[in-house]
């Protein structure tokens, strides 16, 4: 491989491990991929070398004087091959490379590194619910996780809530853990129609897990329909099962003909679905920030989420706020969020809270706390 050269080799160097960019990209990944575009774009006075794959070396927007990739073959379809090169190879290449800080932001770090470090933990929901999780997946984080976060120089999560589970799940002190909050990409702002010029559709967006309770959003859904028999109202479910997590509860079978499922689509078709819908209804079990309700405020969309875990913290006072737990408070919910007076005001509402989460206030933090961990003796 050949030697790396800056423009300015007399910057600090950051390592960014980007082995979640080759996996598809969901809730934790788009973070990922928004804060180290976030940190690339302001950090000027650092050097960056982005460990990744090689689907990664010709990407626009790692075209940067101040970057470097490094590509290992990493692919969506190598799991197992993934986990080993993060543990193994990623500490032997920021060793080489002589990176002065390595920042890993998808919740896995390598254990064995001994530098200065950064892990973004997003949540703990696998060791306050396990039994929502698969025996492997479960396995894997109950142990690596702990050990990263008591190995990392600081531990960077997004929500209070999810603070204060690090705190008494994983006894780290409070001084080594920082808080951001999370925004939304961009696009997000860009498909937003008049509230009367949209479909007579709600929609559902997360993975097919039990911690989403998409169950208890059929249910809920199948009690308004029944309450209001004229509504042509339908529910559209976007996302797929997975592997990782246990089986969501339901069958498919059951379900009736007003809920369409769409699978996994891309942020582009995301924004466009959410600026046509007339509500978001999202009533997770547990969430450690919890993008959807964001992502349909960006686009002028009601929300309906939980009362539970960090969402009342990102939602603030402009949304409807449910009992997960309860079929009927989401039924009832429903109906309120699609009547047109309401409508507008948690549109109103909404347009105002997501605008006080920004990205380049989490670049400007990460970069603040990559200065303070540097600033320190090793």
């Amino acid at each position: 491989m050949p030697e790396l050269k800056f423009a300015n080799s007399n910057k600090k160097t950051i390592g960014l491990n980007g082995r979640f960019l080759v996996a598809q990209r969901t809730g934790v990944q788009r973070s990922a991929y928004r804060l180290f575009r976030s940190v690339i774009e302001l950090g000027e006075e650092y050097n960056f070398i982005l460990f990744t794959g090689e689907s990664e070396l010709f990407a626009p927007e790692w075209q940067r004087p101040n970057v470097q990739l490094v590509t290992s073959p990493l692919s969506q379809r190598t799991v197992f091959r993934n986990h080993i090169w993060e543990q193994v190879e990623l500490p032997r290449l920021a060793r080489k490379h002589k990176v002065d800080l390595l920042h890993s932001p998808a919740n896995l770090a390598p254990i064995s590194y001994s530098g200065k470090s950064i892990v973004n933990i997003h949540d703990l929901c696998f060791l306050v619910q396990p039994a929502w999780f698969s025996f492997t997946f479960r396995s894997i984080y109950r142990w690596l996780v702990p050990k990263i976060a008591r190995n990392s120089s600081l531990v960077v999560t997004n929500s209070n809530y999810s603070k204060n589970d690090i705190l008494s799940l994983l006894k780290l002190n409070v001084d080594r853990i920082r808080l951001t909050y999370w925004s939304v990409d961009p696009i997000f702002y860009e498909f937003n129609k008049p509230y009367s010029e949209r479909d007579d559709r709600i929609i559902f967006v997360g993975s097919l897990e039990p911690r989403k309770n998409l169950r208890g959003l059929l249910k809920g859904f199948a009690i308004y329909k029944k309450a209001n028999p004229t509504s042509r109202t339908q529910l559209t479910v976007v996302g797929c099962e997975n592997p990782l997590f246990a089986d969501a509860g339901f069958s498919r079978a059951e379900v009736s003909n007003d809920v369409d499922f769409r699978g996994y689509i891309s942020d582009h078709d995301l924004a466009e679905l959410f600026g046509s819908s007339r509500a978001l209804v999202y009533p997770s079990f547990y969430e450690g920030f919890g993008f959807p309700p964001l992502e349909a405020m960006a686009a002028g969309t009601p929300v309906v989420t939980s009362r539970t875990s960090s969402l009342p913290e990102v939602v603030g006072d402009a949304a409807l706020l449910v009992d997960p737990f309860s079929p009927n408070d989401i039924a009832e919910k429903i109906a309120q969020a699609l009547q047109p007076e309401i409508a507008q005001k948690l549109i109103q509402f909404g347009s105002k809270q997501v605008r006080k989460f920004s990205w380049n206030q989490v670049g400007e933090h990460m970069l603040d706390i990559y200065s303070e961990i540097l600033a320190k003796d090793s």
